[in-house]
C-alpha cells in the first residue's frame, strides 16, 4: 500500500472523531457538541478518546467551564479548520442543489423504436422538463456505459429480476401490408401459408436464449409444422423486419402492443386471428436502490401508460 492510500486509510478511520474534535474545540464543551451531533455525552467522550489514543497525543485539558485545547490540540485544530469548513460548505450546497431531471434508459431496439419514441412528446407534456438519455440493445440489460436508472428488457417469466415489474404480456400475430395480403387472397390460412411460397420475414435468434418467440415455435403452438423450407429473409433488427413487412416484401410476426400504432392505422394488417400468448414479457426495472424522484415518475408513467 502507498504512503498516500495510508495516509487516506487513517483519515478514514478517524474522519468521524475529527469532526467531534473540531464541534467540541469550537463550543469548548462535550455536553454542547453531542447535542449538535446528537449523540449522549458520554459518546462524545469515547470519540474523543479514541481520537487521542490513534493520534498518541492529548487534545483537550478538563476546565471548570468545560474543554479547553492543548498547543497539540490547537495545532490540530488550526490544520483543520479551513479544509474541513470548506468541505461542510461544499456538502450543504451539494445537499441544496436541485435534484436532477437526468433519466437514462436502457431498452431494445423494438420497444424503442415503435412504442417509447412515438410516446416521449406525450410523456415529456405530462412530466415537464427531463433530460431523457435513450440507450439501445439487444441486450438492455448489460448495458454499463452510461449504467442507466432505468431498464426496459424482453424476458420470461422465470428469469425476471424480483424487483422488476410487468409492462405487457407477449402476444404475437402475423402480419404484413394491405397490398401483400391483396396480391395473395389465395393465403387465407396457415395451412395455405405454409404451403405457399410465400416468403416469411425472420428476426434473427442470437442465442438460443433469446427470448422472444420465432416462425417456427409460433406455427407449432398453433398445430401447424412447416413441411418444407419456406422463402425466408431473416434481419438481425426488429425495425427492419417491419419496415421490409411495410413494404410488402413478405409475412413477419407480429407483436401486440408494440405494433398496435401501425395496426390501427392499417399500415400492417393481420391476414389470419390466430394470436399466441407466451410466458414471455416486456419488464421494466430501475437500477438503483435509492433512485430520484425523476427515475420513479418515469417509471410509474409508462407502467400506467401500458396498463
Amino acid at each position: 500500500m502507498s504512503g498516500i492510500d495510508k495516509s487516506y486509510s487513517k483519515f478514514a478511520r478517524c474522519s468521524a472523531d475529527l469532526c467531534a474534535f473540531m464541534l467540541v474545540g469550537q463550543l469548548g464543551k462535550l455536553s454542547a457538541a453531542a447535542q449538535e451531533m446528537k449523540i449522549t455525552q458520554p459518546s462524545m467522550s469515547q470519540r474523543i478518546k479514541n481520537l487521542e489514543t490513534e493520534l498518541g497525543r492529548s487534545l483537550f485539558v478538563r476546565t471548570s467551564r468545560g474543554v479547553e485545547l492543548t498547543s497539540e490540540g490547537q495545532s490540530l485544530y488550526r490544520l483543520l479548520q479551513r479544509p474541513l469548513q470548506q468541505s461542510a460548505e461544499r456538502f450543504i450546497e451539494y445537499l441544496q442543489q436541485p435534484e436532477s431531471d437526468r433519466v437514462i434508459i436502457s431498452v431494445d431496439f423494438a420497444f424503442a423504436s415503435f412504442w417509447l419514441l412515438p410516446r416521449l412528446p406525450q410523456l415529456r407534456e405530462e412530466l415537464g422538463k427531463l433530460d431523457l438519455r435513450i440507450v439501445t440493445s439487444q441486450d438492455p440489460l448489460k448495458i454499463s456505459d452510461p449504467e442507466p436508472d432505468i431498464s426496459i428488457f424482453m424476458a420470461r417469466h422465470d428469469h425476471v429480476p424480483i424487483d422488476a415489474a410487468l409492462l405487457f404480456q407477449e402476444q404475437v400475430s402475423a402480419i404484413c401490408s394491405p397490398e401483400f395480403l391483396q396480391a395473395n387472397p389465395n393465403i387465407d390460412s396457415l395451412e395455405k401459408l405454409v404451403a405457399s411460397e410465400a416468403p416469411l420475414l425472420h428476426l434473427n435468434s442470437p442465442t438460443m436464449d433469446t427470448p422472444w418467440i420465432d416462425w417456427a415455435d409460433w406455427l407449432r403452438r398453433l398445430g401447424v409444422t412447416l413441411k418444407k423450407p419456406s422463402e425466408k429473409t431473416v434481419f438481425n433488427s426488429y425495425e427492419m423486419v417491419i419496415k421490409a413487412a411495410r413494404s410488402g416484401q413478405g409475412v413477419a410476426l407480429g407483436w401486440h402492443v408494440l405494433l398496435d400504432d401501425l395496426l390501427a392505422r392499417s399500415e400492417l394488417v393481420r391476414p389470419f386471428s390466430n394470436t399466441v400468448t407466451t410466458d414471455v414479457g416486456y419488464y421494466i426495472k430501475i437500477e438503483h436502490a435509492a433512485p430520484s424522484a425523476r427515475v420513479a415518475e418515469v417509471q410509474n408513467w409508462m407502467i400506467k401508460a401500458l396498463n
